[in-house]
């Protein structure tokens, strides 16, 4: 297996996977560790072909066949293995990301092939986000991202209100667990935020409606406090990569900032943890419009955890 924590250029990557050929036998043996499992049965024996771009192993039992991309983000994708990777491995990067213009030139695809890309794999990290809520403590603020105005009552019509918390690592104040997650403009009065904003919040993305405390104030809010600067760091990093980002698609970005976030935080290889949510989930980008709940059909059940 690769040790992505050597990588430290695109051409030392491109080194380690030099072709397409060994970009599928990686991916074969992320895939399938112990041998070829069929998606459909569990049967473990399998016939292969290889008279496709990418070999498909036909199911012995029931007839199945299942390439290395079936059931991964790269199910139908036109796009090489080779080029797939260096775009996981270059969104896992903690000192930056990337837009789909410098994936463009990088990998020489188009700007709509690069720009599906980057948005097929933030889904899979918010679908991913989304199942996973904050456990133990939580504690939070509220902030707004967008035009900045110097009213500290008054909500302008491009600011987007939003919830930054945290899961308080036991008796300690050191960094838990990040989530920054949009509120509803409806559940905030100007620039208070309503009870019904906190209560949703802790049903959606807590695991502990009951341990979730929320300051609803943004006058409260100590513009030097560890969630506050956090979420400073957040918006220079999408206005310094992106240019800023309108509301439709802010949730995607805010959960792939915590993403990395996280995973540097529990110390984990964050391409790893990467390439395992890309494997293993097959998903359509969100369309404009909808909700990242739409990824997850119910509330957390915390009876059923």
């Amino acid at each position: 297996m690769c040790n992505w924590e050597s990588i430290e250029s695109v051409e030392q990557l491109e080194r380690q996977f030099p072709t397409e050929s060994a970009c599928a036998a990686f991916l074969t043996q992320l895939k399938w560790p112990q041998g070829f499992v069929c998606p459909r049965c569990s049967h473990r024996r399998a016939y292969l072909i290889q008279t496709r771009r990418l070999p498909l192993h036909q199911c012995s039992a029931c007839g199945y066949q299942a390439s290395i991309t079936t059931g991964t983000i790269m199910e139908g994708s036109r796009t090489s293995l080779r080029k797939w990777l260096i775009a996981l491995w270059l969104v896992s990067r903690s000192d930056a990301g990337i837009n789909a213009v410098q994936l463009r030139s990088i990998i020489q695809v188009t700007y709509k092939t690069a720009w599906l890309i980057l948005h097929k794999i933030r889904a899979v990290i918010s679908h991913n986000d989304a199942n996973h809520p904050l456990p133990g403590i939580v504690q939070g603020i509220v902030a707004f991202y967008g035009h900045s105005i110097l009213s500290p009552i008054q909500l302008h019509p491009k600011e987007c209100p939003l919830i930054i918390a945290e899961s308080v690592t036991g008796s300690s104040t050191h960094t838990g667990k990040l989530k920054m997650k949009k509120v509803d403009p409806k559940h905030c009065s100007k620039k208070l935020l309503l009870p019904i904003g906190c209560d949703h919040f802790a049903t959606w993305h807590a695991e502990n409606a009951d341990e979730t405390y929320i300051n609803r104030f943004h006058i409260q809010v100590r513009r030097n406090s560890r969630l506050y600067q956090t979420f400073r760091q957040a918006w220079r990093w999408m206005n310094d990569t992106f240019h800023g980002i309108g509301s439709k698609y802010l949730q995607a970005y805010l959960d792939e900032y915590c993403f990395r976030y996280n995973a540097l935080v529990e110390q984990a290889c964050t391409m790893q943890r990467l390439l395992h949510l890309c494997m293993s989930i097959a998903i359509r980008p969100l369309l404009p419009g909808h909700s990242i709940h739409s990824l997850r059909s119910q509330p957390y059940n915390r009876k059923a955890a």
